[in-house]
């Protein structure tokens, strides 16, 4: 066994081995997911079951992408350069940069941002011929509105020719006089033109959007068969990591990459790595159900839940699960009969305490003293090893003003 392998438990080296098929790893809060999947990369290259850029391996933040990448590197020998390790929206811009001619996208498409997609629409309101919309003093709330519905859409791959034809067929298919659903025509309407515009602007100014990445490579594989089978022959071997927070869009990019028409579903080597009680992305259109849902696409699927924390003391996971239970029986627990309550690798305990106070001032004052405490009182404590967690920005501004009096260093992000 290797030194890398041998430091790993009984759960996570069967994820590391597993090599056909595909797998759910149902992997808690500090339990070594990205140790897995690196792990997993490793092992699927040192034991010659594919090559460097063989595997695809996806996740959500570009600093999560990076920090798999930093590890990758110092665990594959020398010469391994070619690594697919990407965010989902990286991954499909590498792709689309390839092949954007072959569905008509300009060859020198440019990312536009949140604050330019509010400038486009603020520049071409007068195109959007608005009635039920029209903003009637300042309108950057309702643009800003518009754009989290139309990320939404593309969230859910719904074109714009869908919206519309959506929209066009409520209005064939209502006789009614009532002014409420005349009303809510009339919206639906609306806004099915103005998606339509907007796309259109886009393509006008050689502009593509985050949501258009993940599209236009889903249309770009459903209208180029072709290509498609390019990617599904590169990719011997998919990992998905916090698939619990992949939207409709992602998923379906995922499907079509790893199960071609010709093979069972179940014969995709497809590993996804996902926690429900860390779903953090549903306001984006990210769905807990791709859990489930993975369940029946795959149903030879193998199963592995990791259970084993080495970040937090037993009463700290205790006191988390005591509250995430709550959730029942809206969890992967009841929905797959599975125990994923966190064990502690550490033997310290951990202390929860609560600490009420009757003002904002006093909770600040007395924070600030109780960090100051323990900071005197443990030897090898630093001050990086203390946070403080908010709601909001001007409840921290109050917390960073008595650290900062008291002379505390602090960083506020």
């Amino acid at each position: 066994m290797s030194d890398s392998l041998s430091k790993l438990n009984k759960e996570q080296k069967e994820a590391v081995t597993h090599v056909d098929g595909p797998l759910l790893i149902v992997a808690g809060a500090g339990t070594g997911k990205t140790t897995v999947l690196i792990e997993r990369l490793n092992d699927l290259i040192k034991n010659g079951h594919a090559k460097p850029e063989e595997v695809l391996i996806t996740t959500f933040t570009e600093k999560a992408a990076k920090e798999m990448e930093e590890r990758a590197d110092k665990l594959l020998p020398y010469g391994y350069v070619d690594l697919w390790i990407n965010t989902f929206h990286c991954f499909c811009e590498r792709v689309l940069r390839e092949h954007c001619l072959d569905i008509g996208l300009p060859s020198d498409f440019k990312l536009i941002t949140q604050t330019e997609q509010w400038m486009l629409l603020r520049k071409n309101l007068d195109r959007l011929d608005l009635d039920y919309y029209k903003p009637l003093g300042n309108p950057t709330k309702f643009i800003h509105e518009i754009i989290r519905h139309f990320s939404r859409l593309k969230d859910e791959n719904i074109p714009a020719r869908e919206y519309l034809e959506y929209a066009e067929k409520l209005k064939l298919d209502t006789d009614s006089t009532d002014q409420e659903q005349e009303l809510e025509i009339k919206r639906v309407n609306e806004l099915a033109n103005t998606y339509h515009i907007y796309n259109q602007l886009l393509l006008d100014e050689s502009l593509l959007d985050f949501g258009d990445l993940i599209c236009y490579t889903i249309k770009l594989f459903r209208e180029r068969p072709n290509i498609l089978n390019l990617y599904r022959e590169k990719f011997k071997f998919i990992m998905v990591d916090e698939f619990q927070d992949t939207n409709w869009s992602q998923y379906e990019l995922i499907k079509m990459l790893v199960a071609p028409k010709n093979l069972p579903a179940q014969a995709g080597n497809l590993v996804v790595v996902g926690d429900d009680d860390q779903a953090i992305y549903k306001f984006r259109g990210a769905s807990l159900s791709n859990i489930m849902q993975f369940k029946d696409d795959f149903p030879g699927a193998q199963e592995i839940v990791l259970s084993k924390n080495y970040r937090s003391g037993q009463n700290v996971l205790d006191a988390a699960y005591r509250f995430i239970a709550h959730n029942n029986p809206n969890r992967l627990d009841v929905k797959l009969g599975i125990n994923k309550k966190l064990e502690a690798a550490q033997s310290e305990k951990g202390e929860v305490n609560h600490l009420h106070f009757h003002t904002e001032q006093e909770e600040t004052e007395e924070v600030a003293k109780k960090i100051i405490e323990l900071y005197k009182k443990e030897k090898e404590t630093g001050w990086a090893d203390f946070a403080i967690l908010v709601r909001a920005n001007d409840t921290a501004d109050k917390f960073v003003a008595e650290l900062s009096r008291l002379g505390i260093p602090n960083q506020f992000i």
